[in-house]
């Protein structure tokens, strides 16, 4: 099975010395610069009993299924092998500070295959340590914004276990549109008939930007876009699941995601193959509407936010269990 493959795989790492185990306890620190934009990167551990109570917020729907493999999954391998990815409000001054941190020369930097500049500082000096300690302590709460499974599964393995994380600033965090695709047998008339009872239907300009609340399909070769006829303060991936797809979808595996990363011609092009019927493109979830529904403990659609950059898988890994 792939578990045993990659359990394979990481203790040849391990036997090579490519990968090594820190010998003592240490913060790390993590730059991904992508675009001129950078992400800061505070890399801990977490005790799990803070989780959903007012500290670690989530904010996705997940799933007995997803949660059950990944249980396993860390179980038989015992490592995380990347930072579970999180989020806390900063402000100027916070972000001043934080900023101080990333002046000194990094321990790792190179490019990678995701064009990002990736860069790992390993806190070892103790002075600089005291300084991150206590700016960790003026963090009250932190949002995770990739990883509920991974969270779900360790909470369930009933083991003690402290999670990894990466925490960034929410005003860097940058979230991309996710986008679905649709096999239906339903014709396209009925489909048109469906969603205008909620939504005004038009044929969409070429090169549109999308607005939020606003959602473009497309289905024979055109590109359509819908407006609710109500301001809504549900999302968008929201208003499309309960308004649109619950309605045309009659099975749940008709549905894929695709990231907004590789742009609109990619869901032209799984349409045109014939290997789905429709796409529906969405407008990218805010970080601020993240915030908020984790803090009124609702939950999102799964696949809600696409986070890019991320960090890289390997770089740091975590024994789970000690």
């Amino acid at each position: 099975s792939s578990i045993n493959e990659s359990k394979r795989m990481l203790q040849s790492l391990n036997d090579k010395g490519i990968i090594q185990q820190d010998q003592s306890d240490h913060f790390y620190l993590y730059r991904i610069t992508y675009n001129k934009k950078k992400l800061l990167g505070i890399v801990g551990k977490i005790n799990l009993e803070n989780y959903d109570d007012k500290k670690i917020l989530g904010h996705e729907e997940t799933f007995l299924e997803r949660i059950k493999k990944r249980k396993e999954q860390l179980l038989k391998f015992n490592s995380q092998i990347s930072p579970i990815y999180t989020t806390y409000k900063s402000n100027p001054n916070s972000l001043k500070k934080l900023n101080n941190f990333f002046r000194f020369k990094p321990d790792y930097n190179f490019k990678s295959e995701d064009k990002c500049r990736h860069e790992l500082w390993v806190i070892k000096k103790s002075n600089i340590e005291k300084l991150l300690l206590n700016y960790l302590k003026n963090i009250k709460k932190i949002y995770i914004c990739d990883g509920h499974h991974r969270i779900q599964a360790m909470l369930k393995s009933k083991k003690k276990i402290a999670p990894m994380v990466i925490a960034f600033p929410d005003n860097q965090v940058n979230i991309l549109d996710y986008n679905r695709v649709i096999k239906t047998s339903m014709k396209f008339e009925k489909i048109v008939k469906i969603i205008s009872k909620y939504f005004s239907i038009n044929t969409s300009k070429k090169n549109n930007k999308l607005k939020q609340n606003q959602i473009e399909m497309y289905v024979n070769n055109k590109w359509y876009m819908i407006k609710p006829f109500k301001k809504s303060k549900e999302l968008d991936v929201t208003l499309l699941r309960k308004l649109i797809l619950n309605k045309i979808l009659n099975n749940k595996k008709n549905i894929d995601f695709v990231s907004g990363f590789k742009g609109k011609k990619a869901l032209e092009n799984l349409v045109n193959s014939k290997k789905y019927d429709l796409a529906f493109r969405l407008y990218p979830t805010n970080i601020l509407q993240v915030l908020s529904i984790a803090e009124k403990k609702k939950y999102m659609p799964q696949k809600s936010t696409w986070f890019h950059p991320k960090p890289l898988d390997g770089l740091i890994s975590s024994k789970i269990i000690s």
